[in-house]
């Protein structure tokens, strides 16, 4: 097999996903591995987007050949930290060609198929986006400041509901005893974690709030009606910007959109396809870009 291939690479603030096509789309492999945001420093980013690329090459039965054809389009939270674009770009790579953005553009990308719209991603992190000629971004400037929403900022509330309940300033649930029980009810033991938690760690406290508010906990239902209002003002900050259409996803969507008013839950749009295939289209848009074009006829 010597035809060319095409990768689109999610990563994100809690996993790192990969899928693999051929130029005609059919799908050859998957690869998946944890976290891959610029965050956690360019070689945790590396690791992880070789992990799952190399992942995918054993799924499709290639070795590392296969790389000197393969060109990639990659997503990455935390790309706009100081430096990280710069450190991509210098990074000697093993693809024929990549291209690297932002892993909410990809989003945008995949959602729309390259067309008009808005995305709010609700995973670790939190962001709304659209593209009018240029990318517009509404909040995602990193957690603890935004993010409001996302998982990591359910864990981080759920935690300070759970401390009230240890002094008496909030009543005690099995909520509160859920998150506690991870730090065997001792608030020395959560403060020696915090010193070192990331948003990803945080994030890892969020199904414990969706379970429990599943359950019918008041305390949970309220962290979760919170997420949901400050997600609902992504959506309506990309409405306002003029997005003829908005797509609610990430990891927490959809159990966020259960505690989104009716009428706004109503107008999302669910995305034609998913990140990875965003990146296949960025790639691919890439490559016929540097394509050679005819001479024109004399």
């Amino acid at each position: 097999m010597t035809s060319t291939l095409f990768l689109g690479i999610d990563g994100g603030g809690s996993r790192c996903r990969a899928r693999l096509e051929s130029a005609e789309g059919e799908v050859l492999g998957r690869g998946f591995a944890g976290p891959a945001s610029m965050r956690f420093g360019f070689d945790t980013v590396r690791d992880a987007i070789m992990t799952v690329t190399r992942q995918a090459l054993d799924e499709a039965r290639l070795d590392d050949a296969a790389l000197a054809r393969t060109y990639a389009g990659i997503g990455l939270a935390g790309t706009g930290h100081k430096g990280a674009r710069q450190t991509l770009e210098a990074w000697k790579h093993p693809f024929a060609g990549a291209w690297f953005e932002g892993d909410g553009y990809l989003a945008l990308l995949g959602a729309f198929g390259g067309g008009e719209g808005g995305v709010v991603i609700c995973g670790t992190g939190s962001i709304g986006i659209s593209f009018q000629g240029r990318t517009v971004r509404i909040g995602g400037y990193g957690f603890p400041v935004s993010d409001e929403g996302s998982g990591a900022d359910l864990g981080l509330n759920a935690l300070r509901h759970a401390l009230r309940t240890l002094d008496g300033r909030a009543e005690p649930s099995a909520f509160s005893k859920d998150v506690l029980a991870r730090f065997n009810a001792d608030p020395t033991a959560v403060a020696d974690w915090m010193e070192n938690a990331t948003a990803t760690d945080y994030a890892t406290l969020a199904p414990i709030v969706v379970r429990c508010a599943e359950d019918g906990d008041a305390a949970a239902v309220r962290l979760m009606q919170e997420a949901a209002a400050h997600i609902t003002g992504l959506v309506q900050a990309l409405y306002r910007r003029r997005a003829p259409k908005v797509a609610l996803i990430g990891g927490l969507a959809q159990a966020v959109r259960a505690f989104m008013a009716p009428d706004i839950a109503a107008r999302l749009v669910e995305p034609a396809a998913d990140a990875m295939a965003g990146g296949i289209l960025l790639a691919k848009a890439e490559v016929r870009a540097a394509e050679p074009r005819p001479a024109p006829r004399a």
